[in-house]
Parts: C-alpha cells; structure tokens; sequence
C-alpha cells in the first residue's frame, strides 16, 4: 500500500472505500458494461455463462480475501503481544535491579527510565512513519555493558545477575520483535492480485442481465462488501502505522506506575 494511506484518518478511509465501491458499479453500468455486450454478445444464456464462469472465481478470491484478513489480524496479534511481553519483562528487570548494590542499582534504573521515554515519544513515533531509530538499540547495548561489567560478590548475587541476564535477553528479543513489525506488512504482489480481482468481480456483476435497478443495488451491496473487505485489510496491513496502530499502552502504563516515582 502507498504510504499516504496509512495518513488518512480511518472514517475518511471507510468513506473513501465505499465511495469507490459504489462509483465502480456507476462507472461499469454505463461504460464497461456496453462495451463488454459488444465483445460478447447478449443472449440468453448469458447470465448462465457468467454464473458458470464466476464459480471457481470467487471461491479462490474469496480465499485469498480470507486469508489476507486472516494474516494481517495475526500480525497485529503478534506485534501487540510483543509489545506486551517487553514491557512486562522490561518491569520484571526494573524490579529485580533493586537487588544490585550502588551504583550499579541506581545507574542501571536509570538507563531504563530513559529507554521508556525514549521509546514512547522518539521511537514509536517513528514507527507511525514506517522507521525506527538508532537511539533504541544504543540505549539498550549501554544496559547491556552497566550489567556485564557487574562482578557478583557472593553466590547470591551470582544467581541474580545470571537470572538478570537471562531476562535482559528476553527482553531484547523482544524487542526485537516489536521492531520486525515496523516491516510488517502484505507484499504488493499480493495487492496486485487482490485489487485485479475486485475489478474482475464488479465486471463479473455489471455483466448479468438484469433491470438496472435492481443490478445497481445488488451490485452497490456487493460491491461495498468488497470496499469492507478491502478496507479491514488496509487498516491492519501495517501493525505500527495509521489510526488503527498499535499503541505502547504496556510501557506508558510501566511508566506511570511505576518508574515515574523514581524520577528525581
């Protein structure tokens, strides 16, 4: 999908697809429609070559409309739940950093304080352009050095810090994760395909010999089916980008219960 769509705020997306919707129906009953009737004639048995013709058609498009739907929902899933697991596993480091000495304690909370914000208001904008920022990644390999330099005392904290670094890497993965959805989305082979296919379908339709009206409107319902269809995939293809967008409610909620008392 271009990029300016992801711009367009959803009920002026919704209205746009099903204006177009409708205008596909106008635009096929009074041009496509008479110059197909010259291609292919208008008899009688016209109406059962097309019902004939459209069967295999709309089982695969219907498929492959069910499983773009399918596919773009699982990706906002996983993006979602990623983003939940880092800042789950981001609070679970944040506490069990108490147990440092100074100023490793201090030092190391702060670092994390400073990557949330970073992430909430540098980052995740970002993200709503289709990129993501360097300063992420430094401010998590600057954690990742404070922990490593730490040389346990006692065999307490040699098991808190392994237990640390362990959880460090579940959060980068994580992270990681939350990151691969910035690059998320349907390949435009894919669009290519679908869109081919909705202009076969209206064909398909403008072509039945019936009344004008009554092929208006059940053409204008179909049809705008279709834009709903369209329309749903379009706003879940990108996980990070539009109106439909995830949001970092997990880690502001992090911060806001939690490391915002801790700010000087």
């Amino acid at each position: 999908m271009p990029d300016f769509v992801y711009d367009i705020p959803l009920r002026d997306l919704a209205t746009w697809f099903a204006i177009a919707a409708v205008g596909s129906i106008i635009f096929g009953m009074l041009v496509v429609k008479p110059i197909m009737r010259l291609l292919i004639g208008a008899g009688p048995d016209l109406n059962e070559a097309i019902n004939y013709g459209t069967a295999g058609f709309n089982l695969f498009y219907g498929l492959l409309l069910g499983l773009l739907t399918v596919s773009a929902y699982q990706n906002n899933e996983r993006i979602a739940e990623a983003v939940l697991q880092e800042a789950t596993v981001l609070a679970a480091v944040y506490s069990d950093v108490n147990a440092y000495p100074e100023p490793t304690r201090s030092d190391t909370k702060a670092m994390i304080r400073d990557y949330v914000l970073f992430t909430l208001y540098k980052d995740w904008p970002a993200h709503a352009r289709g990129a993501y920022l360097d300063g992420g990644a430094n401010r998590v390999n600057a954690m990742r050095q404070k922990l490593s330099a730490f040389e346990p005392q006692t065999p307490g904290q040699e098991i808190l810090h392994a237990q640390m670094l362990s959880a460090f890497q579940e959060f980068t993965r994580a992270r990681q994760l939350r990151l691969n959805g910035v690059y998320t989305e349907i390949p435009n082979v894919l669009w290519y395909a679908v869109l081919v296919g909705a202009a076969i379908n209206i064909i398909l339709i403008v072509l039945l010999r019936m009344r004008p009206v009554r092929q208006f409107v059940l053409g204008t319902i179909t049809a705008f089916f279709l834009g709903v269809i369209l329309f749903v995939i379009v706003a879940l293809d990108d996980p990070l980008r539009g109106e439909a967008a995830i949001q970092p409610d997990p880690l502001r909620r992090l911060w806001d219960r939690v490391m915002i008392w801790d700010e000087p």
